[in-house]
């Protein structure tokens, strides 16, 4: 039996489920690893193994994974701590070749009490903030803003979300102007270039 299969089979049933309708079990292209707020080892994809080989900015100790950037192990930590934030991107140290490394997490709750957590680990030379990012607060937009924001990256037109906000069309275009200011931008399409590790679907 691969060690695949036997990560998958050590999650309980009532939180299989849920990670399959999010996809977290599915193949990707990225290496995908689950795990507890302990950051004890769930299931993790096919292949994870053999891409931490070399690599020092993410390791496999056991059945625990760790972190060599003590600021992103933190940043970690209090993100599977804190109960509030669904999702969080964090930008590791580079390597010394040079690669940087990019953790999108996502709180993965099942049918009871029961959180796991769900990290994609994304390899993206291109990437190069450093810091837990959640794209509303690291640009400083207001909450408005924010779901004006999200809706843009859904692929959402104005129209639309003049009627999901129950707000003018003016009102909507007033706050996406001040969404591409703030994100430094001028159009969507460059909005979801420079956000595209913040997309979770």
């Amino acid at each position: 039996m691969n060690s695949d299969v036997s990560r998958q089979a050590a999650l309980p049933s009532f939180v299989v489920l849920p990670l399959i309708m999010e996809e977290w079990l599915s193949a990707s292209h990225f290496p995908t690893v689950i795990c507890d707020a302990q950051q004890r080892v769930l299931w993790h994809s096919a292949g994870l193994l053999t891409y931490l080989e070399g690599r020092t900015c993410i390791r496999m100790e056991r059945d625990h994974l760790g972190l060599s950037d003590k600021r992103a192990q933190a940043a970690l930590s209090q993100f599977f701590q804190s109960a509030d934030a669904p999702t969080a991107v964090i930008a590791l140290e580079a390597e010394h070749h040079g690669k940087s490394h990019v953790l999108q997490c996502r709180r993965l709750r099942g049918a009871t009490d029961v959180t796991a957590f769900g990290l994609r680990i994304i390899c993206d030379d291109g990437y190069r903030e450093s810091a837990v990012l959640h794209f509303d607060e690291y640009y400083g937009l207001t909450r408005q803003e924010t779901l004006i924001c999200r809706a843009l990256l859904r692929g959402k037109t104005v129209q639309e979300i003049v009627e999901a906000v129950n707000k003018s069309s003016d009102t909507i275009r007033f706050h996406i102007r001040n969404i591409y200011q703030k994100v430094d931008v001028c159009s969507r399409e460059a909005l979801l270039a420079k956000l595209r590790l913040f997309l979770f679907d």
